[in-house]
């Protein structure tokens, strides 16, 4: 359980929000919450990729690569 005191215009605006969208204000704040915990997660593997950090390490990269050219098509990931 997580109490949030928002600003009374916030507060206003996200119970809005929530009738717009059909939602209680407990799943829309939810929901809105776990969209920008998913961008800040893609943020980090965006980060990572420009600090130089491989997004797949090339030694996978590699087996896939000579499976694929060996004609073994696969589109699962190990």
């Amino acid at each position: 359980m997580l109490t949030v005191i928002l600003p009374d215009e916030l507060e206003i605006a996200v119970k809005a929000a929530a009738h717009r969208t059909g939602l209680s204000v407990d799943d829309y704040l939810a929901m809105a919450c776990a969209d920008a915990l998913a961008l800040e997660v893609d943020r980090s593997r965006v980060d990572s990729f420009l600090a130089g950090v491989p997004a797949v390490p090339h030694e996978r990269a590699r087996e896939w690569l000579m499976d694929l050219a060996a004609g073994n098509r696969s589109d699962s990931q190990h």
